[in-house]
């Protein structure tokens, strides 16, 4: 299997390429690569997340960083050109469900889930039926919320910077 492309790559841009660059080449690269343009699904979602990723200032600054480390180099000082990303490093690709709060997260709801089936199967049923069957039902609801929301891929936080309080400036 090939390397895959940078970002850059993907949208046939410099590293240095402007925001109106940027939103040409990806309208461009999207026309070319939509699936209902002959493209494929597979393509225009790698067009879509390197639109998304260096549309955003923020974003595609840690994509920089993110490629400049995985080149071995240092970072670049501030104001200086992005650096040219190496041939065949991935972009950034968010890991699914690597996060812990979203674990903690899809656990709790996997919790109440399972709480809610067995007080409906046992100690609301012999009160209210109805009642029995509207928290299964909400329980039946629950995993499948809980694998969509703890499968879905976050970007790593952006590092935070330290200050001492109290000081301005």
């Amino acid at each position: 299997m090939g390397a895959k492309p940078s970002l850059y790559e993907v949208l046939g841009l410099a590293p240095g390429a402007t925001a109106d660059q940027i939103r040409h080449a990806y309208r461009v690269a999207a026309r070319r690569t939509h699936p209902d343009a002959g493209g494929s699904s597979p393509a225009f979602a790698r067009v879509n997340v390197a639109y998304r990723i260096l549309s955003d200032p923020g974003l595609r600054r840690r994509y920089d960083l993110r490629l400049a480390d995985s080149a071995g180099s240092r970072q670049p000082p501030p104001g200086a050109d992005p650096p040219a990303p190496r041939p065949g490093t991935d972009p950034v690709v968010p890991r699914p469900g690597a996060d812990p709060v979203v674990r903690r997260r899809y656990l709790i709801l996997m919790s109440i889930a399972l709480a809610l089936f067995i007080a409906g199967g046992t100690v609301v049923r012999m009160y209210s039926l109805p009642a029995a069957m509207v928290m299964m039902v909400i329980a039946a609801i629950i995993p499948p919320v809980a694998v969509t929301v703890a499968g879905r891929p976050r970007l790593p936080p952006e590092p935070t910077q330290h200050h001492r309080p109290g000081r301005r400036g």
